[in-house]
């Protein structure tokens, strides 16, 4: 039952003694379980894939700040390894069909219109992608080949099963006219902004009632220092999307008692998710906003493991009262927010 119910979750479900003792611990960087080696081919929509396997691009140190965060814990795992086998979740093993709960994806799309599933570029949405045509050889599922017959992965391409909006053809719908220029800053949810779980937690902000098999199970939830204030700051100078691996049943009546200014525009879960060897991606090259608008915070560096210098690195949190990474990033996220900044990859690739 505790495997069932920690697969509604993109983290861990750690009993109140587990909490207490990994106070403000931070993840090790888990890009280095996945591939040491995984460099990414550009900046763009498109990897390098050699034996069917992606490489992206600038996994290396960022920040004295980056560094402190993935050495300030030894005892605490990542969102895809196991915390400990009996109360966490391991994202490979809980990867469940989790589509029919969303209208949006590829596959019901089709079979309440009786088309065939079909590519988001296909649907005349603006596309971000970098491709470019000269250099394409021949085309095999989401590969293609350039001249020297490199195979590389376009990242652009909704897979199949995957949850997407069927107006824009994106995982985001249309951009709303009152958003105007803001750029687009997309927020993990469990160990960045609050921390749940299914044992009793004396200090939680709210409970939340999630049904599963017909019983209603109760989620503790805690939030993190400043969340509030960091959240209505945030939401007046971008476009606010919390992406989470979580499923949305568990989600969404989170996010209602979390998102006290409605600061949150969009809400992506984990049928939005880029399947990647087993992994949960979240793909800024399928949100239909340009990447050089686009940033991604999250403690898990697998989570954006496709796009590093888009990415801002959160330390994981648990239940550490003292904890004030959210305010210390206001100052920052207000000055990229501004029109002056053209790319935010510019500014956020420490390789340059």
């Amino acid at each position: 039952m505790d495997k069932l119910l920690s697969s509604l979750f993109c983290c861990s479900v750690d009993s109140t003694e587990d909490v207490e003792n990994k106070s403000g611990g931070a993840r090790k960087s888990s890009s280095r379980d996945i591939n040491k080696s995984e460099r990414a081919k550009n900046k763009s929509n498109i990897v390098k894939t050699t034996s069917n396997e992606i490489e992206p691009e600038n996994e290396r140190g960022r920040d004295t700040k980056s560094k402190r965060r993935e050495q300030s814990s030894t005892d605490s795992g990542d969102k895809i390894d196991l915390l400990d086998e009996e109360n966490s979740v391991n994202e490979t093993d809980t990867m469940t069909n989790t589509n029919e709960e969303s209208n949006n994806s590829p596959t019901s799309q089709a079979e309440k219109n009786g088309e065939e599933n079909t590519n988001p570029q296909s649907k005349g949405a603006a596309s971000t992608e970098h491709k470019p045509a000269d250099t394409v050889q021949e085309e095999n599922g989401d590969t293609f080949a350039d001249e020297q017959g490199e195979q590389f992965l376009d990242l652009t391409k909704i897979q199949e099963g995957q949850a997407y909006d069927s107006e824009s053809g994106w995982l985001l719908g249309v951009k709303d006219k009152k958003f105007g220029n803001k750029k687009c800053l997309v927020l993990d949810l469990d160990e960045t902004l609050v921390h749940s779980s299914f044992k009793y937690l004396r200090s939680a902000d709210f409970v939340i009632p999630v049904e599963i098999d017909n019983q209603i199970h109760h989620v503790y939830v805690i939030k993190r220092p400043g969340v509030d204030e960091f959240l209505e700051k945030v939401g007046k100078w971008f476009e606010v999307v919390v992406f989470t691996a979580s499923v949305s049943k568990y989600g969404d009546p989170l996010l209602n008692k979390l998102d006290i200014h409605k600061s949150v525009h969009h809400r992506l879960f984990r049928d939005s998710c880029y399947n990647y060897q087993g992994n949960f991606i979240k793909n800024l090259s399928q949100l239909g906003r340009p990447l050089s608008d686009s940033i991604i915070i999250d403690n898990s560096p697998a989570s954006y493991i496709f796009h590093p210098q888009h990415s801002i690195p959160i330390s994981s949190w648990f239940s550490d009262t003292h904890d004030n990474e959210l305010l210390d990033l206001l100052p920052f996220l207000e000055d990229v927010s501004k029109p002056n900044v053209d790319d935010v990859g510019l500014i956020l690739d420490v390789s340059l």
